[in-house]
């Protein structure tokens, strides 16, 4: 497998030249379409150690990562129905690509995804105020690039085709999650502890070329956040907390190729204040979050806002 190293901003990506273009195996194609997925996948699987609205920027060597992330749930009914959504956009360089792209070359570009998911789950108490969440999970996506390569056709035809695929795909998911958590008091603490297992399988929509393409998002996710109230701080004329939190994630499969990582770590301090007297229906309180972000391949920062109902 071989990096694929950018070297511009996420508005801007040059121009490669690729003089091993001749080496492209027959199945490249297929493999690049496969990685498009990947890098997909990683947008579309809702991220719990971020906040519902949050905006990352991490870099490293010759990587360079920026993801912005809408998320929300509730349950509708009294009952243990729950409904979750995602929207997410992410700009990524570079990605750890498969061998029969084109063997012992270095290519310059710039993924971008932008993906929505929506999940249906049911929740129920398990015992000492420890609950249980399954849910299936529906996503459509795309994937393209901003680059345009010199005798390198991201999707190149199979042998003897000169036709080729113009660097977009289209894409659909399907999948599952199990969520397990608690929410409880240690003092004057209020504290919550998550862990949340999601596999999203992607297929692309209408593409021939990319033959049996398909790609996994396997994550495990470790959660927790801990509130403490600030007596002597008055926001809005409402009582404030105090918010610290932390969280890791594990990727397992396609997602871990497409990163270079198997994990990716978060830590977090914040604020939060009272909004009931506000107006806002059913919301409690609102909360802006700043998060140092490390992986094995990069490290950076996000910036996220949240509501409590």
């Amino acid at each position: 497998m071989k990096r694929l190293i950018a070297y511009t901003s996420v508005l801007v990506c040059g121009f490669a030249s690729v003089s091993q273009a001749q080496d492209l195996d027959p199945d490249a194609s297929e493999a690049a379409a496969r990685a498009a997925l990947a890098v997909l996948s990683v947008a579309a699987t809702p991220n719990e150690t971020l906040s519902s609205l949050s905006f990352l920027s991490a870099s490293g060597n010759a990587t360079n990562l920026r993801y912005t992330q809408l998320r929300g749930g509730f349950k509708p009914l009294d009952n243990g129905l729950y409904l979750e959504g995602l929207v997410a956009y992410q700009n990524y360089n570079p990605v750890l690509i498969f061998p029969e792209i084109a063997s012992d070359s270095e290519v310059d570009v710039t993924w971008s995804s932008l993906a929505a998911t929506v999940g249906v789950g049911w929740e129920q108490l398990i015992g000492n105020d420890w609950y249980i969440r399954p849910a299936v999970h529906l996503s459509l996506g795309h994937v393209t690039t901003d680059a345009v390569f010199s005798n390198f056709p991201l999707f190149p035809g199979r042998a003897g085709d000169t036709s080729v695929v113009d660097g977009n795909l289209y894409a659909f998911g399907a999948g599952g999650s199990l969520s397990i958590f608690r929410e409880a008091r240690f003092g004057r603490w209020e504290s919550e502890f998550r862990l949340r297992q999601s596999f999203l399988e992607f297929y692309p929509i209408n593409e021939p070329q990319a033959d049996d393409a398909r790609a996994n998002s396997n994550q495990t996710t470790l959660f927790s956040r801990h509130r403490y109230p600030l007596d002597n701080v008055k926001l809005l004329g409402r009582p404030s907390k105090l918010v610290l939190d932390g969280g890791v994630v594990l990727y397992h499969g396609d997602s871990a190729m497409v990163l270079d990582t198997d994990w990716l770590a978060t830590a977090g301090v914040g604020i939060e204040v009272d909004t009931t007297r506000i107006g806002l229906p059913a919301v409690q309180a609102g909360r802006i979050m700043l998060n140092g972000i490390v992986a094995d391949s990069f490290s950076g920062f996000s910036v996220g806002f949240g509501i409590r109902f």
